[in-house]
């Protein structure tokens, strides 16, 4: 469902959206500086589906480079490295086959350690 997720939220897919997330979806976004976030929790599909598609539309409907595939914080999600190399988490709560939350990080302070797991993968991987 992660992946779902990534694909639909990264290419504007709004039906795909709308097929994975709940009615009631919530996201919640962490940014910390320089990365702004939003103040409140998102709630609702409309407007949860309105940030991703805005993000996607800002992005040009480019998909990250996907650093990690797993479990974040015990929840299904993955690590991005975004525009201008900035590190990102995505989490997500599943009920009843929904997705009813999405938790988004980009506090780098909150980050370190995925930045450092990150950067041995980095090193791993050869050079293309």
């Amino acid at each position: 469902m992660a992946e779902a997720f990534f694909a639909a939220s990264r290419s504007g897919d709004l039906r795909g959206l709308q097929a994975l997330l709940a009615e009631n979806v919530v996201a919640y976004t962490d940014g910390g500086v320089p990365d702004a976030a939003a103040l409140n929790p998102l709630v609702g599909f409309r407007r949860v589906a309105g940030l991703l598609m805005g993000v996607a539309r800002k992005t040009d409907f480019a998909r990250p480079p996907v650093l990690y595939r797993g479990s974040i914080d015990g929840l299904p999600g993955f690590a991005t490295l975004e525009a201008g190399d900035t590190l990102q988490t995505t989490a997500l709560q599943i009920e009843d086959g929904r997705i009813t939350a999405v938790y988004v990080v980009r506090n780098p302070e909150k980050l370190r350690h995925v930045a450092a797991l990150a950067s041995e993968r980095q090193a791993a991987s050869p050079e293309t």
